[in-house]
């Protein structure tokens, strides 16, 4: 055992997280963490590394258990901004880094003083201590990390303050890798990583004997990394054996077992209450004998033991009827969209394009495509290969170095970009979505998007980014548009919302152009696909 909840609960004060959770995790375990935005994972993973108390409950650790944590939030994250790529990726190997400087200064001893007794033993002993805890080998690993992780030798001596967020986070993930850990919990390590990176992910973990639970959106990811999915939702936690995707089945089927439950009850109790309505029915009549018998007692004593035998029944069908119901699977509101007919069906054309921000430094090049009403197109690569950039130069925010693309003038455009840019910063949720129409529909496309009821009446000023994206998302949704060209559109969307989103955008009648590193989301919604790779 390295790490056990025991009956551990915690509540905010607007909601309960955990309910009477128990839970442990062993040497060897490969878990994945799912449920939905808000369900408590953040939290779980606190309170097993000890940052964060539950309200009731036992938590056991073992004896010297090293726990390494991948945080969501960098504010934590250690290393000085002075420090550059390669020095903070290279912290965790303090002790070598020092081993190795003692071996030189050994060696410059030596051959200033030739081959004293004493300093040859040191300098044996030195060699196996630095053999010993992977002395030749921890900077070919920091090297293949980083770049593993997408961050290529041109960034290795810059300093980590001049590094974008997204190169900071997988410097994070980086020398969480490279740190000693007996378990390591991973939240939400595929943020800011493009296929590459994650597929370089799945492989080290795969072959990694350290402990770990991952809580993340890909499912993709979460089928290649897990033995185990332990699964959070309304404060109570399930673990389930296999991949994602064998979970997924697990509960789907159980779903379709609670419902032929539910149903079962439901006809069992209308048959018992049927029942008790005619005991009912039996002891009126055997009171109304009684009652007109009054001159026979013999009638009179036998219509008030049948009464009394049907009364006793009735309260034993209604008691019946009640211990019959079965409790009621629970069900998201079903969402139905009317969609519009789109106006047009050549929407965007692109002819031998050339994208980037300056002439020297060209992103890609030789881009030709077209996409018409009723067409999804994905644009994939890796970071850094043009992808925003070609969304941007479609729509005439950027100048394409060469060649021409562009939109259909008389096509309505709805565009998500990664910065969620809101209409206004002081007014609400719902009123930005009331341009929309319906607002019971827009309500309930929030509702499964994951917004909570009072988000709503919230300033767009004090929504996360997480709501932000899931506000404008359903403003474009529900928006009357013939084009939607969305950029990384499942950022921020656990796979729940993801599949509410997947599902509108399915039957959208329009054309959309998007950008995505969710390979489960790009194969299940492209109709086609533009790869782009680095120039």
């Amino acid at each position: 055992m390295l790490a056990q909840l025991t009956n551990v609960s915690l509540s905010f004060p607007d909601k309960k997280v955990l309910q009477d959770v128990s839970f442990t995790v062993y040497p060897g375990d490969r878990i994945s963490l799912v449920g939905p935005n808000g369900a408590g994972k953040t939290s779980l993973f606190k309170i097993l590394t000890g940052r964060l108390n539950p309200d009731a409950g036992a938590v056991s650790r073992a004896g010297g258990v090293r726990i390494g944590h991948l945080e969501q939030d960098l504010s934590d994250s250690a290393s000085g901004h002075e420090l550059t790529c390669m020095e903070a990726a290279l912290e965790p190997f303090a002790g070598l880094i020092r081993l190795e400087k003692r071996l030189e200064e050994i060696a410059v001893k030596l051959g200033r003083e030739g081959h004293a007794s004493v300093l040859m033993e040191e300098l044996g002993e030195a060699q196996r201590r630095f053999e010993d805890s992977g002395g030749y080998s921890f900077r070919a690993r920091t090297e293949a990390t980083l770049t593993g992780l997408g961050l290529p030798e041109s960034l290795w001596d810059r300093e980590v303050s001049g590094l974008s967020a997204g190169q900071r986070m997988r410097l994070a993930l980086a020398r969480i890798l490279l740190e000693e850990h007996d378990l390591v919990l991973f939240d939400e390590p595929t943020n800011h990583l493009d296929v590459p990176a994650r597929e370089w992910l799945e492989g080290h973990l795969k072959n990694s004997k350290v402990a770990y639970m991952v809580a993340s959106h890909d499912r993709r990811f979460l089928d290649a990394v897990s033995e185990k999915v332990a699964h959070l939702d309304r404060a109570n936690l399930s673990l389930y054996t296999g991949d994602y995707t064998a979970f997924r089945g697990q509960v789907e089927r159980a779903e379709e077992e609670g419902w032929r439950r539910y149903e079962k009850s439901r006809k069992q109790e209308r048959k018992l209450r049927r029942q008790a309505q005619d005991y009912r029915a039996w002891s009126e009549a055997g009171e109304r004998a009684k009652r007109g018998a009054a001159d026979k007692g013999f009638v009179s004593h036998r219509a008030a033991k049948v009464m009394k035998r049907s009364l006793v029944a009735r309260r034993r069908m209604e008691e019946a009827a009640e211990n019959a119901r079965a409790e009621k699977p629970f069900e998201g509101d079903e969402i139905k969209i009317g969609f519009g007919p789109s106006r047009g069906r050549g929407l965007i054309r692109a002819e031998d394009l050339t994208i980037g921000y300056s002439p020297e430094r060209p992103l890609a090049a030789g881009i030709s495509f077209d996409l018409s009403a009723g067409e999804r197109l994905a644009v994939t690569g890796p970071n850094g290969s043009g992808k925003t950039a070609l969304l941007r130069t479609v729509l005439g925010e950027v100048q394409p170095l060469s060649g021409g693309a562009g939109v259909s003038p008389t096509a309505r455009v709805g565009y998500f970009d990664q910065d969620h840019r809101l209409p206004a910063r002081d007014v609400t949720a719902l009123e930005i979505l009331r341009g929309t129409g319906d607002e019971t529909l827009a309500r309930t496309v929030l509702g499964r998007m994951g917004v909570r009821r009072e988000t709503v009446s919230k300033p767009a000023s004090r929504l996360s980014s997480g709501e932000r994206a899931k506000v404008l998302l359903t403003r474009l949704v529900l928006g009357d548009n013939d084009l939607l060209v969305l950029d990384e559109p499942t950022n921020h969307l656990d796979i729940e919302t993801q599949d509410v989103l997947l599902g509108a955008l399915e039957g959208f009648p329009g054309g959309v152009l998007f950008v995505s590193h969710d390979r489960h989301f790009v194969d299940a919604l492209a109709t086609k696909t533009l790869r782009l790779g680095i120039t």
